[in-house]
């Protein structure tokens, strides 16, 4: 009798310890770290890093059960971190992540960055005409398709003039970037000015050459120059904070192995999600994956506060950025 009342007793305690493993509240600090965690990417070059982080494992060493969402460009990915589709993705261009954060007034953390420098050409100047357009002066009178951004229309627009070429004197039209190798091949235009995959696309089938390095960096005098960066909702960092150091980490490992290993990068891009059998990238831009410029990244705690407000201060001069945005304590650390 004895025996069995000692047996229900230790079958009840381990009934209730269950129960309160369970079911006891975690004070949202650990919500996510056993659940999988979505994290948005663009079909674009900058989103090498979080690519790599996959791919490499990064995710898994922090024991991090990470499913990728692509999506075709970077606006429609920050409009889903915005929105509370999804609470991290990147890496996206500043401009739109400022535009976003402007009109839903929704908080975001910034990790790391995309930077362009002369060495790492990020925005490029490309011309099919290489024996009368030998510099940018000779685009006078020229026709030259931008990628449909508000960004690229004031940089090329900085660039044409610090050349002194009068604006009245150039053509400039949005083309879309799947239509620009071959507006430029066709002669719908003479030159582009445009990024990745676009870019390497045009050069990759000779279509183009690029003409000058840095551009933007040295136009704005910004240099290097901030471009792009992985975004994560405040609200959700918060609630989780060890979640987000986690991914800062499996970032920042990827980052460096970008650093040493430019070409494996470049080829992780052009690899297959083992885990859906799909490539990460169309299969357009599979061939021309090894021919992406080098990029150049800082990790997490080597981007600064003050470099992202030099670019919003930038963006708000140029009426890029809609209206002012606080972004004190933005620039994660840990």
């Amino acid at each position: 009798m004895k025996n069995r009342k000692l047996l229900l007793l230790i079958v009840s305690a381990i009934l209730v310890g269950i129960v309160i493993y369970n079911f006891w509240p975690s004070n949202g600090t650990n919500s996510a770290v056993n659940e999988e965690l979505t994290i948005g990417y663009p079909h674009l070059r900058i989103a090498m890093p979080v690519i790599v982080a996959y791919h490499n494992g990064y995710f898994e060493d922090q024991g991090l059960d990470v499913a990728l969402k692509p999506y075709v460009t970077a606006q429609p990915m920050m409009d889903a971190i915005v929105s509370g589709k999804i609470n991290l993705g990147g890496f996206c261009a500043l401009p739109i992540t400022f535009g976003a954060i402007a009109r839903s007034n929704q908080e975001l953390l910034f990790m790391g960055g995309m930077f362009e420098n002369n060495s790492h050409s990020i925005s490029e100047l490309i011309v099919k005409d290489t024996s009368n357009i030998r510099s940018i002066r000779d685009l006078e009178g020229k026709r030259i398709g931008i990628l449909p951004t508000r960004a690229y229309e004031v940089w090329i627009q900085d660039i044409l003039t610090n050349n002194g070429i009068d604006l009245t004197n150039v053509t400039i039209s949005y083309v879309k970037p799947n239509l620009q190798a071959n507006s430029l091949n066709s002669g719908d235009v003479d030159a582009l000015f445009t990024n990745d995959p676009a870019a390497t696309i045009t050069k990759s089938n000779q279509i183009g050459s690029t003409m000058g390095n840095g551009l933007v960096p040295n136009t704005t005098n910004i240099n290097p120059f901030y471009f792009g960066s992985f975004n994560v909702r405040k609200d959700f960092a918060n609630q989780n904070p060890e979640v987000v150091e986690k991914v800062a980490t499996a970032l920042d490992m990827a980052i460096q192995f970008i650093s040493q290993n430019q070409l494996e990068a470049k080829k992780i891009m052009g690899a297959i999600d083992p885990k859906k059998g799909k490539p990460y990238l169309p299969e357009a831009y599979l061939p021309i994956v090894e021919d992406f410029p080098d990029s150049f990244f800082k990790g997490i705690n080597y981007t600064s506060e003050s470099e992202l407000n030099e670019l919003k201060n930038y963006y708000l001069k140029k009426n890029i950025l809609p209206k002012n945005i606080s972004l004190e304590g933005a620039q994660y650390r840990y």
